[in-house]
């Protein structure tokens, strides 16, 4: 996913005082970079691997700081069955997929990390699929489980997404879902069933910053789904009964010991509803992301990194988020056609951000983050 930044900067020639213009005359232009470089999808399918935690992908500073990983969620490694049109499928940003509505599953506009995504294509069939990802930590702690997702109607009931927003996640790494939780319930070992329904555990029904984790329901808007992304934390299912079938409305969390660091780890979910489609899952040490940031400020934070430009005198200032550790600043005078190349100034780190200061020049430059 690329940013771009374009501004022109300030002439080398004097004006009628004989000095630069004044910081009032910096331009700025921001968004997102649409058809710059075309990905096609077989790019993404062959850089299914480990996801690695970076030392760096940590948060905040001191007893503030919370670290994370980024699971993609078309980045697993392995299938139980991958039959046409059976189970859980990659999808990308190319339209090839539709919905019940006609929808596209991954329009070429998608705000999908990467452009691909999860996504959850047989009605309904418990554990009629698995698929299996590697993650390798760099840090200890307890992780507690994120997930950013979309929901697309698969017919069963139009007035909600509630027949298509269910899944089953293990009790820990290097288990399976369907066979190593502990109580064999009514319908099997069904203890990591995550669901979107309900209130008080259901990611449906999402908290809001400053709401004292209360969860707002949107769980029958197809405005607010069908290709639009939500974050929310992770619980088990409300109808689980205690020490029958698991524990009802616990967080999801998986404890990362010093002796699991640096080792690849398994990560297998289990199939259980088609609809909900699952762009990627974070695991992170912060108990509590949805009440301290909003979904345009997690957005922001983990995926799409924002370029500010400022100047300072006659230089300006490049800066991103100092959790974007895994871009690369690249820069270009012109894009028709773009001649991108790694700007070689280092980056500072102070308060939160990087900032590279870059000479002033005649003409425009622009400027994005790639990750590589």
């Amino acid at each position: 996913m690329y940013y771009i930044q374009r501004f022109p900067f300030p002439s080398t020639k004097s004006n009628s005082e004989g000095t630069l213009p004044k910081i009032s005359s910096l331009s700025l232009v921001t968004g997102l970079v649409a058809g710059v470089i075309g990905v096609m999808s077989a790019q993404f399918e062959a850089s299914a691997q480990l996801a690695v935690q970076r030392p760096c992908d940590v948060v905040g500073t001191g007893t503030n700081a919370w670290s994370y990983l980024i699971l993609e969620g078309e980045n697993y490694v392995s299938e139980m069955d991958d039959t046409a049109g059976v189970g859980f499928t990659k999808v990308y940003g190319d339209g090839a997929v539709t919905d019940f509505y006609g929808n596209p599953v991954l329009g070429t506009d998608t705000t999908a990390s990467r452009k691909g995504a999860l996504f959850t294509q047989t009605t309904f069939g418990q554990f009629i699929d698995k698929v299996t990802y590697q993650v390798q930590f760099a840090t200890p702690g307890t992780y507690y489980l994120y997930m950013r997702f979309t929901m697309f109607e698969n017919g069963g009931n139009t007035n909600h997404y509630l027949n298509e927003d269910s899944f089953f996640l293990p009790p820990d790494f290097d288990k399976d879902p369907q066979t190593d939780w502990p109580l064999v319930g009514p319908n099997g070992q069904t203890g990591g069933h995550c669901e979107g329904c309900c209130s008080t555990a259901g990611f449906l029904y999402i908290p809001e910053v400053g709401n004292g984790g209360v969860r707002v329901n949107h769980s029958a808007d197809p405005a607010e789904w069908e290709g639009k992304f939500h974050w929310n934390d992770l619980l088990s299912s409300q109808f689980l009964t205690s020490g029958v079938s698991g524990e009802p409305s616990v967080r999801f969390k998986y404890e990362v010991t010093s002796g699991m660091v640096g080792h690849p780890l398994n990560f297998t979910v289990g199939y259980r509803e088609g609809g909900v489609t699952i762009d990627l899952f974070l695991f992170s040490t912060h108990t509590n992301l949805l009440d301290q940031y909003s979904q345009a400020e997690l957005d922001q934070l983990l995926i799409f990194p924002k370029l500010t430009v400022s100047l300072a005198e006659t230089n300006a200032l490049v800066s991103w988020p100092a959790s974007a550790c895994g871009f690369v600043l690249e820069s270009t005078s012109t894009l028709s056609p773009p001649s991108w190349t790694v700007v070689s100034t280092p980056g500072i780190f102070s308060g939160n951000l990087n900032t590279v200061t870059v000479g002033a020049t005649s003409g425009s430059t622009f400027y994005r983050l790639r990750q590589p």
